[in-house]
């Protein structure tokens, strides 16, 4: 019998050139060999289990009452197994990586503490003001505790995705009330006070900022104020950075929107790159941009601290800091404030050094833990589900998982197996026999969960919720493809007429409605009319209403005393008109920038979902799809996905058709006075759609008639597909500027 060929692992998957395991019984698997007469004997290896078949069936004979292995073949035991195993979700493998990632970023964290405690330190020892084991280490640990708990929020409040909604007074209205809120200012307000602590403590003696004063010739020590002064600073810079990291949304996790390596790709850096930086680059080239953020951000702190410490929080401050030192201390009895003020200049010039190196802690800290947490769902250069026993059931279970940030994530290995691994690709247009379906089957019904998704909250867009100015588009081929789609060329058929609702109500009565009504005859009448009559009298106003020649004399004075002119200001058309220069002065000034409804945030609220959206998910269904379908030409031994291309082409052209119709009539809302009609949200996704179904054509087009594809889905396809053209954005802009 034949031998199982050595050194080969049973996860070997991504090779070029090496024939993926088969886990299911039907036919011959690896470490097998085949009779003349068609029986299956297996190998002295198993891939499996890594043991010896003789070693199974003794084990198997041990267990139970009969030899099952001898009853149902030699390798029953192997493949019943296999098929029996218990699949592990996909979070099981995504936690760890994410652990790993978290450790990497809070060392290279360890390492920024360490800095900072030698410069805050005292260079009184060439050796012990650097020596980890030392006064530096101290002030490291307790500077770590300080910057991690922003690592602590950053777990707690993780999430993928960007926050949606039509103006940013409304993402204060809905998030700025929540518990999120609270837990965010509160440790900001935690990692202030500790290094706070650790700045006083680390100061020389003759900076004069310890907590309690010496006093002189037998006098009673006295309560500082300079640090109470340098303590304020920091708690108010901590509710500052807090208040920032809401309003950025610091706790999202920015991935890249675009995964796969595009040879003609248009994107901007910022909207997904496809280049293989690592994190430690992007960490270093972002170090300018923090600094001068930290540095600005703690100057204008520096220069109204003063003021505000003066007038809101002195009085309060000095209380109870001094009835709480006098726990400890034996302090003068008065309560009076300080006659001099903390603010001199090197107390100033301490506030700006410290609050510097606590911002920068911060910043640094989050922006490590959001480059690290980014990265691909890869280890070791391979898909992370690797090491499960059932890659696909695996992967699986994240495609269908309930939190967007295990589906991104799942997407996002899904569309790297398609493009890098022929392996795995291999292993999933094989993998036929599983419950709910082949796992191509599956996937595509999870891709496809997400771009109708998509299309529902674009078909379902509330009319009346549009505004009434929109923007000038030439006609277009939209109208063409959605007739194709609607198959135009086919006769229409008379519509059927709908059922009506079953009647609440009698028929109309035939009667003279000038008589006068009858009256009631029994109890149960009497009690309805009283009832009818009391209902109808609730809510009236106890004047009579105008008459009709009250109206025309009050019509006629004011005829007399106003001029049309006049009339026509006090109308509410008029006093809109009068009020519409102010009004759009205000939403063009910063402070009006929270009322204005921009034109991309609403189309984003649209296309990606309330209250949280993710370009990057609609992008790899689509992108998957396109390169599973191509590369099941040479790899796909069944021809399954090949069955399914006609609906792929057929979802993705409607996708594309009324994305782009919503896009060019959507309105711009009046509180919008920039008049900016992009959105590269959107632009990315149509990109995408356009781009796969250009892939699929490409590929498939000489197969369009043995597919048996209808022609005008074929029409409708390759319109979508065309390239739009190049001046249409100018277009665009030119007619909204002319509104």
């Amino acid at each position: 019998m034949g031998e199982a060929p050595s050194g080969r692992h049973r996860h070997d998957l991504d090779g070029d050139n090496r024939r993926p395991p088969r886990y299911s019984v039907a036919g011959p698997v690896a470490g097998t060999s085949q009779s003349p007469s068609g029986r299956i004997y297996p190998s002295r290896t198993n891939y499996l289990f890594r043991a010896s078949v003789s070693t199974q069936q003794r084990k198997c004979k041990a267990h139970t009452s009969f030899n099952i292995c001898h009853f149902f073949g030699d390798g029953a035991f192997t493949s019943t197994m296999a098929a029996t195993a218990r699949i592990r979700p996909y979070k099981d493998f995504l936690t760890p990586a994410l652990h790993r990632r978290f450790t990497r970023a809070a060392a290279i964290l360890l390492a920024v503490c360490y800095a900072e405690s030698i410069l805050l330190g005292e260079w009184n020892s060439f050796l012990w003001s650097w020596f980890p084991l030392g006064r530096a280490g101290f002030r490291t640990g307790l500077l770590f505790i300080s910057a991690f708990s922003i690592f602590v929020l950053r777990v707690a409040q993780l999430h993928v995705g960007q926050r949606t909604s039509n103006s940013g007074i409304a993402t204060f209205r809905g998030y700025a009330f929540r518990y999120q809120t609270i837990q965010t200012t509160g440790w900001y307000l935690f990692s202030a006070w500790i290094f706070s602590e650790v700045f006083i403590y680390s100061a020389p003696k003759s900076a004069s900022i310890k907590w309690i004063t010496e006093g002189k010739n037998n006098e009673r020590p006295r309560l500082n104020e300079r640090p109470i002064y340098i303590m304020a600073f920091f708690l108010v810079l901590a509710v500052l950075q807090s208040a920032i990291h809401l309003a950025y949304d610091y706790d999202r996790v920015d991935l890249p929107a675009i995964k796969t390596a595009k040879k003609d790709s248009a994107a901007k850096p910022e909207q997904g790159s496809t280049e293989s930086i690592g994190p430690s680059t992007k960490i270093r080239d972002s170090l300018p941009g923090i600094v001068a953020k930290a540095f600005g951000r703690v100057l204008v702190m520096t220069i109204l601290m003063p003021f505000v410490y003066s007038i809101f929080i002195r009085n309060t401050a000095w209380k109870y800091t001094l009835g709480f030192a006098k726990l400890f201390w034996n302090l003068p009895k008065t309560t009076s404030l300080p006659i001099i003020s903390p603010f001199h200049w090197t107390v100033l010039g301490r506030t700006l050094y410290g609050g510097v190196m606590l911002v920068l802690l911060w910043e640094i800290g989050n922006r490590v833990f959001s480059t690290y947490v980014a990265e691909g769902p890869l280890k070791n250069e391979r898909p992370i589900t690797y090491e499960s026993k059932d890659p696909n059931g695996s992967l699986l279970t994240g495609l269908k998982g309930k939190k967007l940030q295990t589906r991104a994530f799942a997407f996002w290995e899904l569309v790297l197996i398609a493009e890098r691994y022929q392996g795995r690709r291999k292993v999933i247009f094989e993998d036929i026999d599983r419950k709910g379906g082949s796992t191509w089957s599956q996937i595509l019904t999870a891709c496809t969960e997400t771009i109708t998704s998509m299309d529902t909250r674009v078909q379902t867009l509330d009319p009346a919720s549009s505004p009434t100015e929109h923007v000038d588009i030439q006609p277009s081929r939209t109208p063409q493809i959605v007739s194709m789609l609607n198959g135009g060329d086919k006769s229409v058929k008379p519509e059927e007429p709908i059922p009506t609702l079953p009647r609440l109500t009698g028929d109309i009565q035939k009667e003279n409605i000038w008589n006068a009504p009858p009256q009631p005859k029994t109890t149960a009448e009497r009690i309805a009319k009283g009832s009818a009559a009391l209902a109808s009298e609730y809510g009236n106003t106890p004047t009579a209403p105008i008459s009709v020649d009250g109206r025309r004399l009050l019509t006629q004075a004011t005829s007399k005393v106003l001029t049309p002119e006049q009339q026509q200001a006090l109308s509410p058309q008029g006093i809109w008109i009068a009020l519409s220069p102010y009004v759009t002065q205000f939403l063009q000034s910063p402070l009006g920038w929270p009322f204005r409804q921009e034109f991309r945030r609403r189309i984003a609220a649209v296309v990606l979902g309330q209250p949280y959206g993710d370009a990057g998910i609609i992008l790899d269904s689509v992108e998957a799809l396109s390169l599973f379908a191509v590369a099941s030409l040479k790899e796909d031994i069944y021809g399954n996905v090949q069955k399914d291309v006609p609906d792929i082409i057929r979802m993705l052209t409607k996708s594309l058709v009324s994305l782009e119709a919503m896009r060019k009539s959507f309105g711009v809302h009046w509180t919008d006075v920039s008049g900016n009609i992009e959105s590269p949200e959107v632009d990315l996704i149509v990109g995408g759609l356009r781009g796969a179904l250009q892939d699929i054509i490409g590929a498939f087009g000489e197969y369009f008639d043995d597919m048996k594809m209808n022609r005008a889905d074929v029409r409708a396809a390759r319109e979508a597909a065309k390239a739009p053209e190049p001046q249409r954005p100018a277009e665009m802009q030119e007619t909204r500027k002319r509104k």
